[in-house]
């Protein structure tokens, strides 16, 4: 499926599901309101669940992946803090119905593939908000860091609330400052001999269910560059090209197979560029499919 149509296919279903529940959605509703066939359906997706996920997957990553973009050269920490959590706020704003969706159909209790990864997701933010604390605040806050990025955290969740119901209230940059004089205040108003709540034990199921997460794409990745192999033994085409895809294709496979080294992005983003670049027509969904998994994989990676 092509990668604007599928985001049209999945936008459509996703206010299917806000409007009439997710439970009371039924597949013959969504065909109907995509235009196409049951058949077609089930050549993209095994199931009503299956779709859930694509949908929750690509509403998060567009939530997630510019704020944790690398900060601009000439910023201060703080400064790039302040603008990420602003964009933070206007993203789920932006996307209003698909977190009011979220929220109202308990999506973690639709199945254990969707509760791992919003898990996942939970983990890596909170990841995130320790690093960038840390690089704020260095020391000061590194005995607490674990505390200091749940209390943002749950500060930012209960202004989420508010906005949700009148985004014209309020304006996401403002809370954003707000916020992060909070956060000035609370990290120099330790007592030296205080110890914190959160410790990394407190943590750490959720730390393993994001390695996980990250085991299992990196495997999808791996069997995917299996299937396009396969597809590339079966092209018509000259045996050089044959030769230079499947070399392409066994260096890609060699940078994710090694759990001694992280994949060079250089390296994998390169390959990926090479085998689009040939334009072959029967390779070309496989090789979007795989190009948005390394995607998802390196952006997690890296954050």
């Amino acid at each position: 499926m092509a990668k604007q149509r599928k985001v049209k296919f999945l936008e459509k279903a996703m206010k299917l599901f806000a409007e009439k529940g997710y439970h009371a959605t039924s597949i013959q509703d969504i065909v109907e309101a995509w235009g196409i066939s049951k058949g077609a359906f089930y050549h993209h997706f095994s199931s009503k669940e299956e779709l859930m996920f694509e949908i929750v997957k690509y509403h998060l990553e567009k939530l997630l992946t510019p704020f944790m973009d690398a900060k601009p050269e000439g910023w201060s920490d703080k400064e790039w803090l302040t603008q990420q959590l602003t964009m933070q706020l206007e993203g789920i704003v932006s996307q209003k119905d698909f977190f009011q969706m979220m929220m109202a159909e308990q999506l973690p209790k639709i199945n254990a593939d969707i509760q791992r990864y919003l898990f996942a997701q939970r983990a890596r933010v909170f990841n995130w908000y320790c690093q960038r604390l840390m690089d704020i605040y260095g020391e000061k806050v590194e005995k607490y860091v674990l505390d200091v990025a749940a209390m943002l955290n749950g500060i930012l969740r209960e202004y989420i609330f508010y906005m949700m119901f009148d985004p014209s209230m309020f304006r996401a940059e403002a809370i954003a400052r707000f916020i992060v004089r909070r956060m000035d205040a609370i990290v120099a108003h330790f007592d030296a001999d205080e110890e914190p709540v959160l410790k990394e034990e407190a943590i750490r199921c959720f730390t393993e269910i994001a390695e996980q997460e990250q085991h299992e794409r990196k495997a999808q990745i791996i069997a995917g560059i299996g299937r396009l192999k396969e597809q590339v033994s079966a092209l018509a085409v000259d045996k050089k090209t044959h030769h230079q895809l499947h070399a392409a294709l066994d260096t890609l496979e060699a940078e994710f197979a090694n759990e001694q080294a992280t994949p060079r992005e250089y390296v994998v983003k390169g390959i990926l560029l090479y085998i689009e670049s040939q334009r072959i027509q029967p390779l070309s969904e496989a090789v979007a499919s795989l190009t948005e998994l390394v995607h998802e994989y390196m952006t997690h990676h890296h954050r």
